[in-house]
């Protein structure tokens, strides 16, 4: 495994961004790979011990080789970034779909198409995966939520989005996800990651939905990772 820090001159946010790309112990220039776009990059490599994960997982057959970039987030900035009402919502989106993206496709050999490309996200990080995806369905064909902090008001965008282009979800939510403290005061997650299943389930997508025993904290996220992966990738 190699984890390489890229510093990115955004043009969108006016800011320059950390991107901490991950490559397979056999990477090669002469294969292409499938990308996943980790939101809380940061949080995924500490609290997810993703990279050593991905390498095992790899080294052990149940997914095939792939490339990971890991999207850190300031979390003054999270709100803004990863909310669709938040200020900086879609200049973060379209610097993930046309600057991170393109950026990673020329320096690195992928998949060139939009099955290639997968979004993963947890709580806030999940609805900016989502609304990113249906943003731009040609650029990322896959999205992976965990514990997605969607509420009635979002899931009414989802359900008027039109989606042109088939596209998978992988939805997790814990039972005991009935009460999550949020910046938007307590949220019902569990109730509203069931409708969005059903908003989703009308739509022109491949849904996976899963559900665990658990509330809304990285030790089952981390534990999830795994399923998340195979059912992706496997």
């Amino acid at each position: 495994m190699a984890l390489e820090e890229i510093v990115l001159d955004s043009r969108l946010l006016g800011t320059p961004e950390k991107l901490i790309v991950y490559t397979p112990k056999r990477y090669s220039p002469l294969y292409s790979y499938p990308v996943l776009y980790v939101q809380d990059g940061d949080d995924y490599l500490a609290m997810g011990r993703m990279a050593t994960l991905l390498d095992q997982m790899i080294a052990d057959k149940e997914i095939p080789d792939l490339l990971a970039v890991f999207l850190p987030v300031d979390k003054a900035k999270r709100f803004d970034r990863y909310h669709p009402d938040g200020k900086e919502h879609f200049a973060y989106s379209r610097f993930l779909a046309d600057e991170v993206v393109s950026f990673i496709d020329s320096h690195y050999s992928t998949h060139p198409l939009g099955n290639g490309r997968t979004l993963l996200g947890e709580s806030l990080g999940g609805v900016v995966s989502l609304f990113t995806a249906l943003a731009y369905p040609h650029t990322f064909g896959q999205v992976a939520s965990q514990s997605g902090a969607v509420d009635e008001q979002l899931n009414r965008r989802i359900a008027q989005a039109d989606l042109t282009v088939s596209q998978t979800f992988y939805l997790e939510i814990g039972t005991e996800e009935t009460a999550v403290n949020s910046s938007r005061g307590v949220l019902n997650l569990y109730a509203a990651n069931e409708e969005l299943r059903a908003i989703l389930q009308t739509k022109k997508a491949t849904l996976y939905y899963e559900t665990f025993e658990g509330d809304h904290t990285w030790g089952h996220w981390q534990k999830n990772l795994p399923r998340m992966l195979r059912t992706l990738y496997g």
